[in-house]
């Protein structure tokens, strides 16, 4: 079934925004980000991808085409910092939340290249979050996003189903039917902000346009949220939370817009943990790889960054082929795979940066990855 196309926006202080929003689970606004903005998106992209593309020795290009994403940029540049406390985010997201107060729980950039990104699967993005609040993201192209330019796509009113599995992309779910007559694209002209609701199912196809499509997002939670460690603790931004177990989220990488509420406000919700099976899992991807590679060497180190500091990519190669998991064939290509997981853990650990299309775990489970996990499996 060919999905809707939806063209209509408001104005964000409409208070029909609010109302399209709490029937649709996502509305188009216009005026939370100007012309200004927008370029300061862009150079403040720029600038944090042009610096971890000198670290570690890519152009620009290759390392936006490997590592599309960055994270925690208001923490990096000035130009993200400003894009928080001086424009009308904070109280955009406080008016479509319909709460007294709301923290940024992070933000950051995804940019698509032309003719050169993946498919981002269906999620709700609530279901990430170690918190026991609903949130809402803020999505920010910096141009118009047509509908083969990797434009959102959502299941109008799926917000109303209420909390569900989070997602993983390495197990290949298919949690949403293509014949779903809820399916809706967004494209959006420049000047839009797209509004989400966290449990609004959603995901953003490749992009088959010629020109990049680079989206700067806000994450937002309710101020009175609380931290569930058990429930999404693996979360990047969990390593920021200082408080405890069931204490209100607080800290300077949380920063406050309006005030936090004497009572709870809304309702808690509680996700099901995901479904781990036998297989590869982007929720345990690193140390899932870090634990085969420890078992090729037969050393004692249990992260990517320790394994990689203690062996060459040589040593690890030889070690497969000694293991019989890997072919004299398959040799160089595995040298090119364990650089590319080396550089991964480099780029995440230094920049905050990570491939959303996990094409090297997908790769490193193709090439050995299997063939590991049933050799350890043997008696």
């Amino acid at each position: 079934m060919t999905p809707a196309i939806e063209h209509r926006g408001f104005a964000w202080r409409d208070p029909a925004a609010r109302e399209f929003l709490a029937e649709r689970g996502y509305v188009v606004v216009r005026e939370v980000l100007g012309s200004e903005q927008r370029v300061a998106i862009t150079d403040g992209w720029n600038a944090v991808v042009g610096e971890a593309a000198r670290r570690v020795g890519l152009s620009t290009d290759e390392l936006v085409e490997r590592f599309p994403q960055n994270r925690d940029l208001w923490r990096k540049r000035g130009e993200f910092e400003r894009l928080l406390f001086d424009t009308p985010q904070g109280e955009a997201a406080r008016t479509f939340l319909g709460v007294s107060g709301v923290r940024l729980f992070h933000d950051h950039a995804i940019c698509k290249p032309a003719r050169g990104s993946g498919l981002i699967p269906w999620h709700q993005d609530s279901a990430y979050w170690p918190l026991d609040r609903v949130g809402l993201s803020l999505w920010t192209p910096t141009d118009d996003v047509d509908a083969d330019g990797g434009c959102l796509e959502v299941l109008a009113g799926s917000h109303r189903d209420g909390p569900g599995e989070p997602q993983d992309f390495l197990a290949g779910q298919a949690v949403i039917a293509d014949d779903d007559a809820r399916r809706v694209l967004l494209p959006v002209p420049v000047g839009s902000t797209v509004v989400l609701s966290g449990l609004t199912w959603h995901r953003s196809a490749a992009n088959r346009s010629r020109r990049d499509r680079l989206a700067y997002l806000t994450l937002w939670v309710p101020a009175g949220a609380r931290f569930v460690p058990e429930h999404a603790g693996w979360h990047p931004t969990a390593s920021h939370i200082r408080v405890a177990r069931g204490e209100r989220l607080d800290g300077d990488w949380f920063p406050l817009f309006g005030e936090v509420p004497r009572d709870d406000e809304g309702e808690a919700v509680h996700f099901p943990l995901p479904a781990l099976g036998d297989g590869p899992s982007m929720f345990t991807a690193s140390r899932d790889i870090a634990g085969q590679l420890a078992w090729l060497t037969g050393r004692s180190e249990n992260t990517l960054t320790a394994i990689f500091a203690a062996c060459s990519i040589d040593e690890l190669a030889l070690c497969a082929l000694a293991r019989g998991v890997a072919t004299a064939d398959e040799l160089s290509e595995l040298r090119d795979l364990l650089e590319s997981l080396e550089l991964q853990d480099r780029v995440r650990r230094e920049s905050v940066a990570r491939d959303v299309y996990l094409r090297t775990v997908e790769h490193w489970w193709a090439l050995v990855g299997t063939r590991i996990a049933e050799a350890r499996r043997a008696p």
